[in-house]
């Protein structure tokens, strides 16, 4: 067994050991000081496994055998930290996601009838108390809710609804094996996401459903990748079915695609879309009343969008248009910048583009977010298998310092929107994101400058 190899394992089971004491734990609200001390740890181990194998990574695709057993060894270890988790006291969420899987069972409509109603006293049970926002009606898209009738009519229980979002989490593992062969990059690089911490606590441990939309993705850019075209377009319209944000991937996607047929991609898109709302269609204005009640009203974690809030004097609504209008601005940049119309038959330069559009449109929506928790950060994961940049993996373990924002002892609850809600902790955003920020800039400055550099000399070389 050679030496690579023994420190992955090692490493593995350093993580494995720091898991079972986040299990142990049981509900991680009640305990956040103890948690944030062990997630802290598992991150260390995790950033030291990512860059040794990431150093490491040419020299194990030399050897075919010595790759294939660090990649089987990623891949178990994956799985025995997500089985080790399994068991744990999952995010209120799940509250909610239980609830709109019996509601649609009995055949009512989740967009017409917040958990409140009064119709709906006989359907309350053990999990009824533990429903945030009980005044409003789902803000989840038809996907998501038929995903938690499926796991309702399994069981109506915890581990029915975690099982299936952690099926689509180990999914992802397999699909982005697939991705990462198909556009020539290192498979070892599966381990950002199989090993992410992140990850882990988001689906194993929490069971939010983002997993489904992540899954979906990477499904998208593999069909993509191999030029199944029409079914990429499917999957990326689940994918917004399932969470809305990843909409912004579609334009560029179908843009990308062989000219001539993108009228059938659209068509097939919006298809995909009705069809899914159909069966909902009876709520009205009840299928967007509280997307846009949460859009409008809150923000919290927060890091560009509170500058601009703090500039709109404390407006939210003028402080979500101008952030809107900056977010369209830049999707518009990156659409004109990474569309090139000449690599329609270069595969490879194709996928590549696609992939860095999505990376960056998705990075860009999560800091201009008016509300970003921690497990929104999990849809940016699976990108940096394909491009390690250090200031998104550093926040994927700063943003623990977001969980002290939900604990007494630095923050309160205070009425908001008639309900309880914690109050925000802005100093905390600092340990949070400056080393992000610090990060980002600083890559940005090293790209740039050798380019300025290297024009100029151009320049001069020209001139004489």
């Amino acid at each position: 067994m050679n030496r690579r190899l023994i420190t992955i394992i090692i490493t593995g089971i350093v993580i494995e050991i720091l898991c079972v004491a986040i299990a142990s734990i049981g509900d991680i609200k009640k305990n956040i000081p103890c948690f944030a001390f062990l997630y802290t740890a598992s991150f260390i181990a995790y950033i030291f496994a990512v860059f040794y194998v990431s150093r490491n990574g040419e020299i194990s695709e030399q050897d075919g055998n010595s790759s294939r057993e660090v990649i089987w060894v990623i891949i178990i270890f994956s799985l025995i930290f997500r089985f080790t988790l399994l068991p744990m006291i999952p995010s209120d969420d799940m509250y909610r996601y239980l609830w709109e899987g019996k509601l649609q069972l009995n055949g009512i409509n989740p967009y017409s009838h917040p958990p409140e109603s009064s119709g709906l006293e006989h359907l309350r049970d053990k999990f009824f108390s533990g429903i945030n926002h009980k005044h409003l009606s789902t803000i989840y898209p038809p996907l998501m809710l038929m995903v938690f009738a499926a796991a309702d009519y399994v069981s109506h229980s915890f581990i029915s609804m975690k099982s299936l979002f952690l099926l689509f989490d180990i999914l992802s593992i397999f699909l982005l094996l697939r991705l990462l062969g198909v556009m020539g990059k290192s498979s070892v690089n599966v381990l950002i996401y199989a090993w992410s911490p992140l990850v882990l606590i988001s689906f194993a441990a929490s069971g939010h459903g983002d997993s489904l939309q992540i899954f979906l993705v990477m499904l998208a850019l593999y069909l993509c990748a191999i030029r199944k075209n029409l079914r990429s377009v499917i999957s990326i319209g689940l994918a917004a079915m399932s969470k809305f944000v990843f909409i912004i991937i579609a334009p560029f996607m179908i843009s990308a695609l062989m000219p001539g047929k993108r009228l059938k991609y659209v068509i097939a898109l919006l298809s995909v879309m009705t069809v899914l709302y159909l069966p909902y269609v009876g709520a009205g204005k009840g299928l967007f009343s509280t997307l846009f009640h949460f859009g409008t009203q809150y923000h919290f974690n927060d890091s560009v969008h509170f500058l601009i809030f703090c500039l709109s004097i404390g407006s939210p609504l003028v402080s979500k248009i101008i952030t809107v209008a900056i977010f369209g601005a830049v999707l518009l940049y990156l659409y004109k910048k990474h569309l090139n119309t000449h690599f329609v038959e270069q595969d490879i330069n194709r996928n590549d583009s696609i992939i860095r559009f999505a990376f960056l449109s998705i990075g860009a929506f999560l800091i201009l977010a008016p509300t970003l928790h921690p497990w929104y950060l999990t849809w940016i994961v699976p990108f940096l298998c394909f491009n390690k940049n250090r200031a998104w993996l550093i926040l994927t373990g700063t943003v623990v310092c977001y969980y002290f924002m939900n604990h007494e002892l630095f923050s309160k609850m205070i009425l908001y929107n008639n309900e309880w809600v914690w109050k925000e902790v802005h100093w905390l955003k600092l340990p949070e994101y400056l080393p992000f920020y610090g990060l980002l800039i600083y890559g940005w400055l090293k790209t740039v400058l050798p380019l300025r550099h290297k024009a100029t000399k151009t320049n001069i070389n020209l001139a004489t």
